[in-house]
């Protein structure tokens, strides 16, 4: 099915694009410059916006059909979409944490700087699986339950996101 093809394509694309995001975050974590202020100090934060903004205004939206229709077919596609909301809501409150403590972290508070990177590592692990099940588990379930109807409705609705993106 050439829609679905193309579907996986733009989503797996999002994916490597979220997961180098991710790899940018983790390695501005990993020097510690990120705790010093003043207009030296790395844009970790400019990092985690970008994430999070491609997270939510582009990535997620094109997602939106193609989980409404899988949403009932079967217990094990309604158990694996319901644990990739959990893990999706715990990684948006893990970086709502973070940005409520990073400007502590930044100004010499300890407490806050191991937080911050804790918080961040946990996100950054489970933002890696949560991809990897949509990329393997999700593929697999929609492969198996869509039918050629509904992945031309997916594929139109991801590509009427991409114009309103442009537009």
């Amino acid at each position: 099915m050439l829609a679905s093809e193309c579907a996986w394509a733009i989503l797996r694309a999002e994916h490597a694009r979220m997961r180098e995001l991710l790899a940018r975050v983790d390695a501005a974590l990993k020097t510690g410059e990120w705790k010093r202020t003043g207009p030296a100090a790395p844009p970790i934060a400019g990092l985690i916006a970008r994430l999070q903004a491609f997270d939510e205004a582009t990535h997620r939206p094109k997602g939106t059909v193609l989980l409404q229709i899988l949403r009932g077919r079967s217990a094990e596609s309604d158990d694996l979409l319901r644990r990739l909301e959990q893990q999706r809501e715990r990684c948006d409150a893990l970086l709502s944490q973070v940005k409520s403590r990073l400007k502590q972290a930044q100004s010499g508070d300890t407490a806050a700087a191991a937080a911050v990177e804790d918080w961040l590592e946990e996100h950054r692990r489970l933002m890696l699986d949560h991809l990897d099940q949509e990329d393997t588990l999700l593929h697999s379930q929609t492969a198996e339950l869509l039918t050629g109807e509904e992945w031309a409705a997916v594929a139109s609705s991801i590509s009427e996101s991409i114009g309103s993106r442009k537009g």
